[in-house]
């Protein structure tokens, strides 16, 4: 049997395009008081993909903070990808603030901007 639609490509099936970076985070898992720090490896307005070792299973809610707690923008949203020794999926499903909204647009502002292969960018 043959497939009549072609598989589609992970940038198709996001309504945002990814950018790739190496930004750092902080990220607090719900039920848990500890913080991991990790590495951003890609980036968008509905999500990222953080690079950890263990990471937590598909539907763990957790808190981003990009730039320091205070500093940057803090962003909510829930592992979508679990991927054990490589990292986890993350899709946003809110900011904690307007602020903190407008920060993370402008830092992905940036990254388009940037013409590197992997940009490295401070909030």
């Amino acid at each position: 049997m043959r497939c009549l639609f072609p598989p589609m490509s992970a940038t198709e099936r996001r309504r945002h395009a990814r950018r790739e970076c190496e930004l750092t985070v902080e990220v607090r898992f719900s039920g848990q008081t500890e913080t991991l720090i990790a590495t951003v490896a890609d980036i968008c307005l509905g999500g990222c993909f953080i690079s950890t070792v263990s990471p937590p299973p598909a539907g763990t809610t957790v808190l981003l903070c990009f730039g320091g707690a205070g500093e940057g923008a803090t962003v909510a949203g829930k592992t979508v990808t679990c991927i054990p020794g490589n990292g986890m999926g993350i899709e946003f499903t809110a900011s904690a603030d307007a602020a903190s909204a407008e920060l993370l647009k402008a830092l992905i502002e940036r990254l388009d901007g940037d013409t590197s292969k992997a940009a490295h960018v401070a909030i």
